[in-house]
């Protein structure tokens, strides 16, 4: 008996669930909606004079409301060299630092040449505390030439000198 009472209320407390997610969805059970049937044509014949015309009223008031947008867009013009601050950049990443690269003024980085073993057919130099000889790359800089006193690099297209150090202070100059 104790089971049955248990089931039945379950089932009566699953009924009230159902019926309180239907109304809140909307559905109502026992209250049907007709619609009433449209009574006519739904088309209508219309003369060529008067489609003209309202096809002449759509086209004035789209234009009225192209002059409308134009004069808004005139209003909320920022003056020139200013920068829209709703205007979202679409530039990804690599571009906008490849913008900052090239309005930075061309330094090349800061290599220090401490010596140069010299020889005909494999010049090395020791820059920045590595061995490096012609053809490598230290910092973005391309080693081009070892000569006896100077190394030779090559930095986004344009070309450095660094000479040895001497005793009063490092020299750098550009080529």
């Amino acid at each position: 008996m104790r089971v049955k009472r248990e089931f039945v209320i379950i089932a009566v407390l699953g009924l009230v669930l159902v019926l309180v997610w239907m109304w809140v969805l909307g559905i109502v059970p026992g209250k049907k909606r007709v619609r009433e049937p449209i009574e006519g044509s739904v088309t209508e014949e219309v003369s060529p004079e008067e489609l003209r015309k309202k096809a002449e009223e759509a086209a004035l008031s789209l234009s009225n409301w192209l002059k409308k947008q134009q004069e808004i867009e005139e209003m909320l013009a920022y003056q020139e060299g200013a920068r829209d601050p709703f205007h979202l950049s679409l530039k990804t990443k690599e571009e906008t630092k490849e913008e900052i690269k090239e309005s930075l003024p061309l330094q090349p980085p800061k290599l220090v040449l401490k010596g140069i073993a010299w020889d005909e057919t494999k010049p090395l130099a020791l820059i920045n505390g590595l061995l490096a000889k012609e053809g490598d790359t230290i910092q973005g800089a391309r080693i081009v030439k070892i000569d006896f006193e100077r190394v030779v690099i090559r930095y986004r297209s344009k070309e450095f000198v660094i000479e040895l150090i001497e005793w009063k202070g490092e020299k750098s100059s550009e080529m």
